[in-house]
């Protein structure tokens, strides 16, 4: 990809990536509160899916580490609903969980795959995996699942399954290098 491009890109995602940011809701927070009572500040009743099963720590505890070091904010939605979202400090991997602390209802995951930065792209395809592994310990179909469908996601087809009732979708951001990857608990 020229350069010039290249930054016309990453110009217009850091942009977008503000402003969803500040678009999405006034940070709720409350100081020196634990994350059950912030939640509690906020009602659910726009919730359309189950629980994933998997509570936030447990997936916040894996990406604030090295190599991921997400920077987590709680960033409530506009119709309630409680949603952290973890930043990556290169911009390349943003992870967004939304739903209650204990039971998740879903889990998004933008992974930039760069063809020229070969450790962001080992790094966030490891996230990937990360993340379908907590979320979906039972799936053993899903490591085969989600490396055959990368290349249908990049070639424009994405992908969609389920698997004990949850949605897994993975899609590749249009003119992007960014693997979007959707785990959506089961239907209420």
């Amino acid at each position: 990809m020229p350069k010039r491009l290249r930054y016309v890109v990453y110009s217009l995602l850091l942009g977008l990536s503000v402003y969803m940011y500040y678009v999405s809701g006034q940070r709720t927070s409350v100081p020196n509160a634990p994350q059950q009572q912030q939640y509690s500040l906020l009602a659910d009743p726009l919730r359309k899916t189950a629980s994933l099963g998997v509570s936030r720590t447990s997936l916040t505890d894996v990406f604030e580490r090295a190599p991921f070091n997400l920077g987590f904010d709680f960033v409530p939605l506009a119709d309630g609903r409680a949603r952290f979202v973890g930043r990556s400090t290169d911009g390349q991997t943003t992870l967004e969980l939304i739903g209650p602390p204990e039971g998740l209802t879903s889990a998004n995951l933008m992974a930039a795959l760069p063809e020229q930065s070969l450790l962001v792209r080992l790094r966030n395809v490891n996230a990937v995996s990360i993340l379908v592994d907590r979320v979906l310990p039972d799936w053993a179909e899903g490591p085969d699942w989600v490396g055959v469908n990368i290349d249908a996601a990049f070639s424009g087809r994405g992908a969609s399954t389920q698997t004990n009732g949850k949605t897994v979708t993975m899609f590749r951001a249009p003119r992007t290098e960014t693997l979007m990857i959707t785990i959506a608990g089961p239907p209420l």
